[in-house]
């Protein structure tokens, strides 16, 4: 899941908004990236879910689904949003989660 928030980062790293929505390839990036994420979050079992409840597991699996069934309506504003953010926090709580559990 870092790598993916990684990627993310690496993608929208100094580009406005009106780039992002211009630039079909960085949203096809990104949205592919967030969409590996929200699969991911669907992997976690109940009890990993109640202890680590800091992040919505549940709208990162919202967001994939959007993603992988509904495309082409997608709005960029959401996903820009999201990619400025979500996925620094997102990215620090995976870390956080990584260092408790070594």
């Amino acid at each position: 899941m870092i790598a993916h928030c990684d990627r993310i980062e690496e993608k929208i790293k100094g580009v406005t908004k009106e780039e992002f929505s211009e630039n079909q390839d960085i949203k096809e990036i990104v949205c592919f990236h967030l969409l590996q994420i929200g699969e991911l979050a669907g992997k976690y079992g109940k009890e990993f879910l109640k202890d680590y409840s800091g992040v919505p597991w549940g709208k990162m699996r919202g967001m994939r689904n959007r993603i992988v069934h509904g495309y082409g309506t997608i709005k960029v504003e959401r996903v820009w949003a999201t990619a400025n953010k979500d996925i620094k926090p997102l990215r620090e709580y995976c870390e956080r989660i990584l260092r408790e559990n070594k």
